[in-house]
């Protein structure tokens, strides 16, 4: 499929299904919809953390919770993988904001109470960041694919002092999502519009992954937690989907799950366990306990499994 299309198809859907959710939010319904991130939550395992169109969602098994005052627009997003309240996100700012300081693009964002409130660290004004990953390199490092401007491209960003810089990330392109290993010196993956890539130099230099399609989307990566090397990555054509490598990406599994030719898999997190969680573009949020054999629905079209109407 050609990546234009891909893209413009995806986004027509996820700008579709976003139409009345704050209202429907003011309202104080539970609806879930265009989702760009996910993660377990590190205090509780059977929670998850929704990063949508408007503001941060915690799932739990007493039901969805809205994160804070703010409805942020979370495009990119990642959760610290040892501090249990610290997270990562970049977008927009929700409409008051707006209003009150009229910038577009809220760069960086860091959370450190749960994703109640958010403070803009670095590149406020200028970078959207629609891919993040938190790598624990030099103290903790964040990368993200920046889609806003003339500075588009791949960003390294330090979380001791929030040093900011634009790498050329030889070889790399059309980035629809990134993943760090758990361990100082792995890799990096990205999945692309052409498949999945590595680099091995921070950043620097990148190469496509054998094993996987070379020619098909790579919507979703994530690296599961350390000291494994469990990697889970879904590549949006049919007879692949959803694949998992014990090896950090060097060998791959029979597909465990395909969502389907019109929506793919677009968020993906990996927790202790074998648990695995994924988000497609039609608002459904599924998750396996099992490392992908079996699966339990628990956002279905935006809606709560089990949320009243």
């Amino acid at each position: 499929m050609n990546g234009t299309r891909f893209v413009a198809r995806v986004a027509l859907g996820l700008l579709g299904i976003a139409a009345g959710v704050a209202e429907a939010q003011v309202k104080g319904q539970t609806d879930i919809h265009h989702i760009h991130g996910l993660a377990i939550d590190r205090r509780d395992p059977d929670a998850v953390l929704i990063a949508t169109h408007t503001g941060l969602v915690r799932l739990g098994p007493a039901g969805a919770e809205w994160l804070g005052e703010h409805r942020f627009d979370l495009m990119g997003f990642t959760a610290h993988p040892r501090e249990p309240n610290v997270a990562y996100a970049s977008g927009h700012p929700d409409l008051p904001t707006y209003a009150r300081e009229q910038v577009g693009n809220l760069g960086l964002l860091l959370t450190r109470d749960g994703g109640r409130t958010w403070q803009s660290v670095a590149l406020r004004g200028h970078a959207d960041f629609h891919a993040l990953t938190y790598s624990p390199r030099a103290g903790g490092r964040l990368y993200g694919w920046n889609v806003a401007g003339e500075q588009s491209g791949l960003y390294r960003v330090s979380t001791r002092e929030w040093k900011v810089e634009r790498l050329a990330a030889s070889g790399l392109m059309n980035v629809l999502a990134l993943s760090a290993a758990p361990t100082e010196d792995g890799p990096l993956l990205a999945g692309t519009m052409k498949g999945l890539f590595v680099s091995r130099d921070q950043g620097e230099t990148w190469q496509a992954v054998k094993g996987l399609s070379a020619d098909a989307p790579v919507t979703a990566v994530s690296h599961g937690p350390s000291p494994t090397k469990v990697v889970y990555a879904y590549v949006h054509q049919a007879g692949r989907g959803l694949a998992r490598s014990p090896d950090g990406g060097v060998s791959w599994g029979a597909p465990v799950l395909f969502t389907g030719a019109q929506t793919p898999v677009i968020a993906l997190a990996v927790g202790p366990a074998e648990q695995v969680v994924v988000a497609t573009t039609s608002a459904d949020v599924m998750r396996s306990r099992d490392g992908g054999r079996k699966w339990e629905t628990l956002v279905q079209h935006g809606r709560p499994v089990g949320a009243r109407r």
